[in-house]
């Protein structure tokens, strides 16, 4: 472990190239009340629009994610879709040079209570000759790369033009392939196939057979994906590598996530056995999310050491609420000092989390308990006072926050449901607060207090007694 936590220290000086098949996924969320009097469809009552980089443009925010310098090539088309693309690009960092096209590949994905009705695709799959201009700037930026990832979707990108182009830089080239384009691969110095492609593009009945056999006729290593069942190298020797996911929920983009590991690792100097295993562990995490996933570096790191953290920042739930509602699990809100923790709050926790599938428990920090209990308090500190919650088998996340409202949460995260102790109304609660939730359509919902029973107390009971 020692040894891939070092692998992963070097990820940041780290240069990559991404050339491939540029997609940008549109996700509309709305509600489905009735079927449409025009034809025995639902009638979706849009409500929310969310962009999301695939193909590999994914493959390149992973690589940002991961904290790694990308820098991605493609055609892109002079369109709406296009213009959210690069600005999805410059907001995750990524260095793009980008051809014209007639049109950006886009695919649009219905989902009514969280259920995806169908999808509809905008896409121009003909051949794209990048230009003699547009490869010299290409061909700058590759020589400073560390290595080079051939992201191949079979929509026109990947072409004998571009493979002739790039063929002086088979060594450091990894390709995430589609059988149709086999020819074109040869001589690159690895390609990953799922276990499915790597059977078509071998007319083998059989994965060892059909690795070695890739192996052999395209002069590369070869690494299959195989989903539950984990990866095989087919390499100097053949290695079967496990999977580390406990669960596997949505397997798109998770070969984007693994070339994108990858190509970090070996440019890292890890050994092709080091690298798959990393990025099978960077793989099972990207398909227990919803979606296309970018797997962040600090995730991967606690993954591989063993360290499960509940503490999060905002930043990082609001990655996790974005896979959590796709998944249609129903998110609950509380939030409080929670200065010594007593059976009161354990049961009122236990409730809450009794609403939905997760609970989030955001925490006052130490100068916001000061603001509203007064100079005396907290008697103990935010750290401990997270490290107590975390423990709570029943809270799944933990936010610490330095307001004394949280509005400025509500409205980033939109939890589904907000829940506050039964001594509020909906009169009494902070009324920015409530104005946040039902501008989202979320719920307020109030828990009965059985235990009259609070830090307040607990801290006089004990001075009378001293």
């Amino acid at each position: 472990m020692d040894n891939l936590a070092s692998i992963m220290r070097n990820f940041s000086k780290k240069k990559i190239a991404v050339i491939g098949d540029l997609i940008l996924d549109k996700y509309i969320y709305g509600d489905v009340s009735r079927i449409s009097p025009e034809a025995p469809v639902p009638v979706l009552k849009a409500e929310k629009d969310v962009y999301d980089l695939g193909a590999a443009a994914n493959v390149a925010s992973n690589i940002s994610s991961l904290q790694g310098k990308a820098t991605i090539f493609g055609f892109i088309g002079d369109d709406e879709a296009g213009k959210i693309m690069k600005n999805l690009m410059e907001e995750r960092a990524i260095n793009h040079f980008l051809d014209s096209d007639k049109k950006t590949t886009l695919k649009i994905r219905p989902i009514g209570r969280r259920q995806q009705i169908m999808r509809i695709d905008y896409e121009n799959t003909n051949g794209k000759i990048f230009s003699s201009k547009f490869k010299e700037y290409m061909k700058k930026e590759l020589d400073n790369s560390d290595m080079i990832v051939i992201s191949d979707y079979a929509k026109g990108t990947i072409t004998q033009d571009l493979m002739n182009f790039l063929k002086n830089y088979g060594d450091k080239i990894i390709i995430d392939p589609k059988p149709e384009n086999k020819s074109l691969y040869k001589g690159a110095f690895l390609i990953t196939p799922n276990e499915k492609e790597a059977l078509a593009m071998s007319s083998k009945k059989d994965l060892k057979s059909a690795g070695e056999y890739l192996r052999e006729q395209l002069n590369s290593n070869i690494l299959v994906t195989r989903g539950e069942k984990g990866m095989t190298l087919f390499s100097e020797k053949e290695l079967e590598i496990p999977t580390y996911a406990k669960e596997i929920f949505d397997v798109t983009g998770a070969g984007d996530t693994v070339v994108s590991t990858l190509a970090l690792s070996l440019a890292s100097g890890s050994s092709l056995e080091d690298a798959a295993i990393l990025a099978n562990h960077s793989a099972s995490i990207a398909v227990s999310r919803a979606g296309t996933y970018a797997v962040e570096l600090n995730e991967l790191e606690r993954k591989i050491l063993g360290e499960e953290r509940k503490l999060k920042n905002l930043g990082e739930l609001k990655k996790e609420f974005k896979n959590l509602k796709r998944k249609g699990k129903i998110i609950v809100w509380t939030n409080g000092c929670f200065d010594i923790l007593h059976e009161g709050h354990v049961n009122y926790l236990k409730k809450a989390k009794q609403l939905g599938d997760y609970l989030v428990v955001g925490l006052n920090s130490d100068d916001s308990v000061r603001k509203l209990k007064g100079p005396r308090r907290p008697v103990r500190p935010e750290q401990a006072r997270a490290e107590i919650l975390s423990s709570i088998k029943f809270i799944d996340y933990l936010l610490v926050f330095p307001e004394t409202s949280v509005e400025k949460y509500l409205s980033a995260l939109e939890p589904d449901i907000y829940v506050k102790a039964e001594d509020y109304t909906l009169k009494s609660i902070n009324q920015e607060e409530r104005k946040a939730v039902e501008n989202y359509r979320g719920q307020i919902k109030f828990i009965p207090i059985e235990e009259k029973i609070s830090s307040t107390e607990i801290i006089e009971t004990i001075k009378h007694k001293q």
